[in-house]
């Protein structure tokens, strides 16, 4: 190191040596400047520990507590499973799980095993939905459940007397045909929820179980468990029909077509133009008429109040589903063609005396509106020419946005004639056809073990939706609200906490810019005054050879000192009265809980803000240092 800079060195510890021997000399003083800094300091730190303290608390049990973060509708709709895979997306919801009606959702229950009066253990519990990462349950010290288990409240579990490990017996009821009738099943119990999960009692189970529950309890059979009862099974549903007639009807015996009977709109066709439209010819003479409705589809009760309405007019009615896509698929989902299918179903009989082309073999069993219930019978498709099956062991597959409907069918030895093969053209029968119609409105499968088709769950009756922080909550129900649904939210708790936080940041610092103020001014003038009194003292050190640069250091270094110190008592006092806070209110806190409190960085923070302002008071003080000429010293002698 070169000499300038050693001497540099030298004249900047001979100065911070030197102010600090004049802080301990005037060691009164010192402590009186150091005070005022720790009055200044340490309510500030009480201030804002509370503040920091009861806003974490409260945004902790927000956070941690997930009723806070979970949504609930308010109003009874139907929420499709595409539905919950859209929502299931987002990145701000972090668990959703569908419900079914309110009214199927009770069971009752008792533990089995049980040597007490089983009338008296026997207690109705609410049945809730549950599914893997559902944070009410692993938050409140539960683990989610599989198929045959179950997860009880605190109040359902001291109700009954359970605990994890025991099974219960778990009995649905419900009134059909005049009688009261049971279905009951084991649940082995994982786990007890905290108090703060819910004060109700309630089992949450799979969604599988629930949606049991409810068939049951809607009279259908549950064959999972045993339970018995009947089968929804699917019908058909038209678009139209079409009335083939000897002779044109007048206008009146038109309008009573569409008056009352389920179709709106009836029109009067030629022979190309059904062939066009239905996809089969007729022999010239005949007067062809084409019934639609506009929004609900026809069913066949509809047909059945037309042929009434026609009985004497020779009428041969065919309904009508307009064009469907479907494929061929062999017994590995491989496929083999990709078909428009049409219906058509009329008697044999019938159909050779209109001349119809082509003409179908399965009979009349949707003409006279009648509900087979042998699928063998119905379940037939009529290929163009131009399409050769090699195996006669064939599936339809429907497809609708994500399901699809998959089933059997048997390819009869009637072709499709040359005027429409080129369409890709194929005959199912009407009622298979209104089946595949009814597809595009409702869930339906096809149930091999009875060979029908049967009606499956529209939809959802609700949901539990659990956002993924607190900060989501409003943006999720915003999000639903724009979609018709208003939900019930904590919304308006976290807003308080975020208002609150806001306002006692505001006076938080309202509080210290006066403090701060104040401190800069009672540290300023003291440091100016000191300057002051020792001017001779300073004018000598200049005499000597400390150059004004070098002095200009010694009130900052005086004043970083002071802070430093003030910090420190502040600090002491602040640890003394957080930890009184904290004991009187320690009854009101739960563990790691804390109402008054500052972290590491806060008290970093806060020391390097009161250095700060010391340099700045110091620095006030140092101007007048570099004012101090060394001829001062010698006027003096």
């Amino acid at each position: 190191m070169d000499k300038p800079a050693r001497r540099m060195g030298d004249h900047l510890g001979i100065v911070f040596q030197l102010s600090r021997a004049d802080l301990r000399h005037e060691w009164v003083l010192t402590i009186c400047l150091i005070m005022a800094v720790t009055a200044v300091l340490s309510p500030l730190m009480i201030l804002f520990g509370l503040k920091f303290g009861t806003i974490e608390v409260l945004r902790f049990r927000l956070v941690q507590d997930p009723r806070n973060r979970e949504m609930r509708p308010l109003t009874s709709k139907s929420f499709t499973k595409e539905w919950f895979n859209k929502l299931r997306s987002r990145e701000d919801v972090s668990f959703i799980v569908p419900t079914t009606r309110q009214i199927s959702a009770s069971v009752e229950a008792r533990v089995t095993g049980d040597s007490v009066n089983e009338v008296q253990k026997k207690i109705a519990l609410n049945i809730i939905p549950t599914d893997d990462g559902d944070r009410l349950i692993m938050e409140n010290g539960a683990s989610i459940p599989t198929i045959d288990q179950c997860v009880l409240t605190n109040a359902a579990a001291e109700e009954l007397g359970a605990k994890s490990g025991d099974t219960l017996f778990v009995t649905v009821k419900r009134y059909r045909s005049s009688r009261y009738e049971k279905g009951q099943l084991s649940l082995k119990v994982t786990g007890v929820l905290s108090e703060r999960a819910s004060t109700l009692k309630s089992i949450y189970v799979r969604l599988e179980i629930l949606e049991a529950v409810e068939s049951f309890k809607d009279g259908q059979a549950v064959p999972e468990y045993g339970w018995e009862g009947s089968t929804p099974k699917a019908y058909p549903r038209y678009d139209g029909l079409v009335v083939i007639l000897p002779k044109k009807l007048n206008k009146v015996e038109e309008f009573k077509l569409i008056n009352n009977s389920g179709f709106t709109k009836i029109e009067l066709m030629t022979t190309e133009e059904l062939l066009e439209r239905a996809g089969y010819l007729l022999s010239p003479g005949k007067t062809i008429y084409l019934l639609s409705t506009k929004r609900k589809p026809a069913g066949n009760e509809n047909v059945r109040s037309i042929r009434s309405r026609l009985r004497g007019f020779e009428a041969i009615l065919i309904p009508w589903v307009r064009g469907l896509n479907a494929e061929l698929v062999d017994n590995s989902n491989h496929v083999l063609t990709t078909l428009s299918l049409l219906s058509l179903s009329i008697p044999l009989e019938k159909a050779v005396a209109i001349g119809m082309v082509p003409i179908p073999t399965w009979g009349s069993e949707v003409d006279a509106g009648v509900n087979n219930s042998d699928t063998t019978q119905w379940r037939k498709i009529m290929l163009p020419k131009s399409i050769k099956i090699p195996d006669s062991s064939v599936q339809l597959r429907i497809t609708r946005d994500d399901d699809s409907l998959i089933f059997p069918v048997q390819i009869v030895s009637d072709l499709v004639p040359h005027e429409i093969e080129q369409r890709n053209t194929a005959f199912v029968p009407a009622r298979l056809a209104g089946i595949l119609n009814l597809f595009k409105l409702r869930n339906i499968t096809f149930d091999n073990r009875i060979s029908e088709f049967v009606l499956s769950r529209r939809g959802y009756a609700g949901f539990r939706l659990y956002a993924s922080t607190i900060d989501d909550v409003d943006r999720i129900r915003q999000h639903l609200e724009e979609e018709g649904i208003p939900v019930h939210t904590e919304a308006e708790r976290i807003r308080d906490v975020s208002e609150l936080d806001t306002y006692l940041t505001l006076i938080f610092w309202l509080i210290a810019a006066v403090g701060i103020i104040g401190g800069v001014a009672a540290l300023m003038a003291s440091l100016y005054a000191s300057v002051e009194r020792k001017r001779k003292d300073l004018s000598i050190l200049r005499l000597i050879g400390l150059s004004g640069a070098s002095l200009l250091r010694f009130p900052i270094y005086q004043g970083i000192i002071i802070a430093v110190g003030g910090v420190c008592m502040a600090f002491l006092f602040f640890e003394s009265l957080a930890w009184i806070i904290n004991s009187l209110f320690s009854s009101h806190l739960q563990v790691e809980e804390s109402l008054c409190c500052l972290s590491i960085w806060h008290l970093l923070i806060i020391l390097g803000t009161t250095v700060a302002v010391a340099v700045l008071a110091g620095t006030i003080a140092a101007w007048r240092v570099t004012r101090i000429e060394p001829a001062e010293a010698l006027r003096d002698e």
